[in-house]
């Protein structure tokens, strides 16, 4: 009886292992704000970016970060800012088996007259 108990017990374990550590892996969301990373007042650019961490699903605030493309381009006497082509990432930190943990995504925008 104690020996099929130890087993059941252990058959449990198992089992909750086998669903737990999926669950542990699966990644979040994370809310992500884009920052100014450079500019060019003469070309009318602005370069902006966010990171994520290898487990992050990240939901960038675009509209937000539109609006701050903008006032940057305002204060350069622009009316306003468009984004233009596709974000381009790279990896900014790795592991100690070279995968990649960390992640920026770089953008640009355009001023407009």
């Amino acid at each position: 009886m104690c020996l099929r108990t130890n087993n059941m017990k252990k058959l449990l374990l198992k089992c909750l292992l086998i669903i737990t550590i999926p669950l542990l892996m699966t990644s979040c969301t994370v809310q992500k704000y884009l920052s100014v990373y450079d500019g060019s007042k003469a070309d009318g650019t602005i370069t902006m970016f966010y990171e994520y961490g290898a487990f992050d699903k990240p939901v960038v605030h675009w509209e937000e970060a539109k609006q701050e493309a903008i006032s940057k381009c305002r204060n350069w006497g622009y009316s306003g800012a468009e984004f233009f082509g596709s974000g381009v990432q790279q990896c900014i930190a790795v592991n100690g088996y070279g995968n990649c943990i960390r992640m920026r995504v770089i953008y640009k925008c355009q001023c407009t007259e």
